[in-house]
């Protein structure tokens, strides 16, 4: 049995190509005491990944994990969801459903690994009582769901009648959050890069209107204004950049608004910068400060999903061979919902 990993072969320049990545076999060693053995299900590929492919230095080294985790060489940085099948580890019996940072690979070893900083939750054992797909726990109530779960109900905390406007709207993380503001009796506005996802977030999602951004001729500030004639009081942001800046001058006094992701941003930070230190009046949203909520998230979420009160969509893409592009095409916008990589 040999494990099968997608290794970073070189750092990209901008937007990586396929190029940037290799894929290796190697044999799988033996446990060491307190390790564990998974067979990986489901990969997850995340736009906040894209940061972790530039070479560090001085300026970023304290925005790694332990140490650099993006030297050539090593295995891509990921989510890894899938069933211990060996194990050293009490906490970590054979035949668990875990879901972690584990790395693109087929077969990872770990200890159930923790960083204070970047990875409190360590490798979780997901609850298969809860009754809904295995693959839920690496989409809706994961990362990408439990963001926009605790986001939009712990911080933006939106009201009835209030405008809401969300970026990458059909997105994992936003395509949650603006069913979640529909909750709470908001007006929400979804923005997004086609036609095809403008039908998906209003027809299947019920948003109040979407707005292609890349439509011939639009005028993104003059769209807003018509579909916003209130103004704008919350805005959750996956984007950054000119789509913020255009949003951002809608704001109604009191306007409450979080920044998820940045990612029209995150192919063009310089090598030699702390991607931690940008211009923005607030720091990025991050799931980890709710990490001792998340079992109430995660049954919350589950369920409305059970009752039918939220719905998601899930991008799935069979073979690991096929990850490099299909992360690629997920940074240029062609999915819908959550992508994942079935094993």
């Amino acid at each position: 049995m040999k494990n099968t990993k997608i290794v970073l072969s070189s750092y990209p320049l901008g937007m990586p190509t396929e190029e940037n990545f290799r894929i290796d076999e190697t044999e799988i060693p033996n446990l060491k005491d307190k390790e564990f053995l998974v067979k990986t299900s489901y990969l997850s590929v995340d736009p906040f990944l894209r940061m972790l492919m530039n070479p560090s230095d001085e300026s970023n080294a304290p925005s790694r994990d332990e140490g650099p985790i993006t030297d050539l060489g090593q295995v891509m940085a990921g989510g890894n969801l899938g069933k211990v099948i060996q194990s050293k580890n009490k906490k970590y019996p054979e035949g668990s459903i875990v879901e972690g940072m584990l790395g693109w690979q087929s077969y990872p070893i770990s200890n159930g690994w923790v960083n204070k900083r970047h990875n409190p939750a360590g490798v979780v054992i997901c609850n298969s009582s809860l009754n809904v797909p295995i693959s839920a726990f690496a989409s809706i109530l994961g990362r990408a769901g439990l963001t926009a779960f605790f986001c939009v109900t712990r911080e933006l905390k939106p009201k009835k009648n209030d405008t809401v406007v969300i970026s990458a709207a059909a997105g994992a993380g936003g395509s949650l959050a603006g069913q979640i503001a529909k909750k709470f009796g908001s007006y929400v506005v979804g923005i997004c890069g086609s036609d095809a996802k403008v039908e998906y977030i209003t027809k299947k999602l019920g948003f109040d209107i979407g707005i292609n951004y890349k439509k011939d001729n639009i005028d993104l500030y003059s769209e807003l204004k018509k579909v916003c004639p209130k103004g704008v009081d919350v805005h959750y942001d996956n984007v950054g950049g000119e789509i913020m800046q255009t949003i951002t001058k809608l704001h109604n006094p009191g306007y409450r608004y979080r920044l998820v992701g940045i990612i029209s941003e995150y192919n063009s930070i310089p090598k030699n910068k702390d991607f931690w230190s940008w211009p923005y009046e607030k720091p990025m949203f991050v799931v980890h400060d709710y990490t001792n909520e998340y079992e109430i998230g995660i049954e919350t979420l589950s369920n409305w999903i059970k009752n039918d009160e939220i719905k998601y969509h899930e991008d799935i893409i069979e073979g690991i061979e096929n990850t490099p592009k299909a992360f690629i095409g997920m940074l240029n916008g062609d999915n819908i919902g959550k992508r994942l990589i079935k094993i």
